[in-house]
């Protein structure tokens, strides 16, 4: 059975050149979509994702060095706050089952879509591979336990039109921004990728590719 290629992959539309894809930088790509995480964090979570990362920095595990230290609670790990307390559950009750009547039993269930997938399109060329390039994070408010998290925004922040050794397309870069409960700025993260076709090579009319 033929595997279809991954959404991200293919994206765009014939209608657009790069050129209107530079035009769209300092746009918001969310819709106006906010995401609130299912949970407050709690102790157990952070110790369970400390565990298999063997973070021993007491301030992770014991409330009372985290406010010797200055912070208000035990501080959760900076590096779970964009891949684990942001993202929405994997089901819950009232939605419909991942498992689909009469699936074999070796398949994979159906995945959770990326929030950025929820995101309106840039509007670009067609292309038929995209990988991640870069992820910037820059952190603001420590974020520690009973912190609830809100992700906001998916502004495109940078354009650049390559031809590259691997195909002809565009590095492009998206930001959000992380508040807790309080409305507080926790973290700006900066989400860099490049789309592209492989193997193209710029337009011989276009002088705004570079090549690298």
């Amino acid at each position: 059975m033929t595997q279809e290629r991954p959404a991200m992959a293919r994206r765009g539309d014939p209608k657009y050149t790069w050129d209107d894809t530079v035009a769209a930088i300092g746009r918001d790509f969310s819709g106006g979509r906010v995401h609130v995480g299912q949970e407050k964090i709690d102790p157990s979570s952070v110790s369970r994702y400390c565990e298999v990362w063997e973070y021993g920095n007491l301030i992770y595990w014991d409330r009372r060095v985290a406010k010797g230290a200055g912070y208000k609670n035990v501080v959760v790990p900076w590096s779970s706050t964009y891949q684990t307390f942001t993202y929405d559950s994997f089901w819950r009750p009232g939605q419909p089952s991942r498992f689909s009547p009469g699936t074999d039993k070796n398949a994979m269930t159906a995945n959770v879509a990326p929030r950025e997938e929820a995101d309106e399109q840039v509007p670009m060329p067609p292309t038929t591979q995209g990988i991640i390039t870069d992820i910037q994070i820059e952190f603001f408010e420590p974020l520690g336990i009973g912190d609830r998290l809100t992700a906001k925004g998916s502004k495109l922040v940078n354009v650049r039109v390559r031809e590259t050794r691997i195909g002809y397309g565009a590095f492009m870069n998206r930001e959000s921004e992380f508040y807790n409960q309080r409305g507080e700025l926790v973290a700006r993260i900066n989400r860099g990728g490049f789309s592209y076709n492989a193997g193209a090579k710029a337009p011989q009319q276009s002088g705004s590719a570079r090549r690298s």
